[in-house]
């Protein structure tokens, strides 16, 4: 259950003031990582019939100050939609142009630890919202729960240290909608820092914030 700011007036505000903060934390974090390059294995697979799966490679790419992405060829639709979920999130600098954002304290585990609540500007027939559940320690997020009206997509992160910076090294996310359950299971590796990264390699097309 997810619990909202406790009854009072100042309450709003305080909510308000702990989003701009998490939000800042992110934003903010780890300022000298201006790039990278890094490769990515993609295991996307059905957990009903017929119980497809696909392993592909394929790269992610960053630069500040929010820009990212990730370069496959030849991905099944699901990987695809996927793709596009994940990118079109964007990074923390760009959400306020695409949410407004809120807090909440999720006690559905015993923590009362606050998380970011972001809800479309432009009202989505599905996408409800998107929680952010941030480990403050990397200063990254270890939990994006995408929820829509009909299901949701939750994808658990991991980190580790390289070279002196906190990174994604996999991601583990569970798709539930009407017409599919399937999971997607990213690994990382071999990040190349602070690396020439050509702005072509970012597409220029809209992203969407929902997989349609």
């Amino acid at each position: 259950m997810v619990l909202l700011a406790s009854l009072g007036a100042a309450a709003p505000l305080r909510a308000q003031d702990e989003a701009a903060a998490i939000l800042a934390t992110l934003a903010g974090a780890d300022p000298d990582l201006r790039t990278y390059r890094a490769d990515v294995a993609f295991d996307v697979g059905l957990r009903t019939f017929p119980y497809l799966r696909k392993t592909l490679h394929g790269n992610a790419y960053f630069k500040r100050p929010a820009r990212m992405e990730l370069v496959f060829t030849d991905l099944p639709p699901i990987a695809r939609a996927w793709s596009n979920l994940y990118v079109g999130l964007g990074t923390p600098g760009d959400w306020e142009k695409k949410f407004t954002i809120a807090s909440a304290a999720d006690a559905s585990g015993g923590s009362h630890e606050r998380h970011l609540v972001l809800t479309p500007r432009v009202a989505d027939n599905r996408l409800r919202e998107v929680d952010v559940y941030v480990d403050r320690a990397v200063a990254l997020p270890a939990r994006i729960v995408w929820r829509y009206r009909d299901g949701r997509i939750d994808m658990l992160q991991r980190f580790a240290r390289v070279d002196g910076h906190d990174l994604i090294v996999a991601q583990d996310a569970d798709i539930r909608l009407p017409a599919v359950h399937a999971y997607v299971r990213a690994r990382i590796s071999n990040y190349a820092l602070n690396v020439e990264v050509d702005d072509s390699v970012f597409t220029q097309k809209q992203r969407e914030t929902a997989a349609r």
